[in-house]
């Protein structure tokens, strides 16, 4: 661990126990460190957690460019199984933004009946029973960070692929961006990863893109640094890194800041959490330099830290 992480870490950490985490931070010689702290096992998966939405949305973005999908469709033309429904006229651009309006059944069928849930077959039918109703809201006018946006990028990505979104996403990202150590997963995550000190929600197939991705902090690195250099089209890469809510620094599928707040650098800014496993990742594509962090110990003042080490010793 580098110098400045180590001093904050000890500066910050508790006495009686230091909170377990793995780490990978990119150099501006293009050198990457990695290392565990606190008894990890090196190379061990973690979930990520919503930083999975970034992986699906540039999967999104590369399928555009390819001409495959339209962002800027409507899920009536995109979806035809929901061309008369409340939904249709909501574009795939605002879905991407979290300001699609999409009214979040979801949550409140998993608080009455998580069974029947976790059954639903696949994407269209959970759009179909937590997502086709009337909008929340006037679709582009707010943002809602709603789960339910991720089932419609999913449904979209297999109904213009004919194909697992699983498999899209490691076709299109995983592998380009050479994330050699990453894979998609549904359910739990796996004997490989590290154990979390709780046990985390399982993933339901319908919500690959909401949370389904397993990896370590160097390949999140790769992750944010794919798009930066040559993973997008130049169109695609400014859509991904024009913030739409401000308040949120929100762009699509994630995050971009000036961590400073005085105009700044920009960065991509992504962090993901289920349960006890918490990760967060944040590249500079200016420098071409990052810093990613993941824990299964329910902790994510301990990666902040080390995070704020980082920009301070740039």
């Amino acid at each position: 661990m580098s110098l400045a992480i180590a001093l904050s870490l000890s500066a910050s950490a508790s006495a009686a126990q230091e909170v377990p985490f793995a780490y990978a931070e990119l150099g501006a010689d293009g050198r990457i460190e990695r290392g565990v702290e606190g008894g990890y096992r090196d190379g061990a998966l973690f979930e990520a957690g919503s930083i999975t939405k970034f992986a699906c949305t540039l999967a999104t973005l590369r399928l555009h460019d390819r001409g495959t999908l339209d962002i800027d469709a409507t899920l009536g033309a995109l979806l035809p199984a929901f061309a008369d429904t409340p939904i249709a006229p909501v574009t795939l651009r605002q879905v991407l933004q979290s300001r699609s309006g999409l009214a979040d059944g979801l949550i409140p069928a998993f608080q009455s009946d998580p069974e029947t849930v976790f059954a639903t077959p696949d994407a269209v039918a959970a759009i179909r029973a937590f997502a086709a109703g009337e909008p929340a809201f006037v679709p582009g006018s707010e943002w809602s960070y709603d789960l339910v946006n991720w089932i419609v990028v999913q449904a979209v990505i297999e109904a213009k692929t004919g194909r697992p979104v699983g498999d899209v996403v490691e076709d299109l990202v995983l592998r380009p961006a050479g994330m050699g150590s990453s894979r998609i997963f549904t359910g739990t995550i796996g004997a490989d990863a590290q154990a979390p000190v709780e046990e985390s929600t399982p993933i339901p197939a319908f919500l690959t893109c909401a949370g389904g991705l397993a990896t370590t902090p160097t390949d999140l690195i790769a992750l944010a640094r794919f798009p930066h250099w040559g993973g997008l089209s130049a169109s695609s890469l400014a859509a991904l890194t024009t913030v739409t809510t401000p308040e949120e620094g929100y762009t699509l599928g994630g995050r971009y800041a000036d961590p400073a707040g005085q105009g700044g650098t920009w960065m991509s800014w992504q962090s993901g959490s289920n349960g006890a496993y918490k990760s967060l990742v944040t590249y500079d594509p200016a420098s071409d330099t990052g810093f990613a962090a993941m824990t299964a110990a329910d902790d994510t003042a301990t990666l902040d830290a080390a995070r704020e080490a980082w920009l301070e010793a740039r």
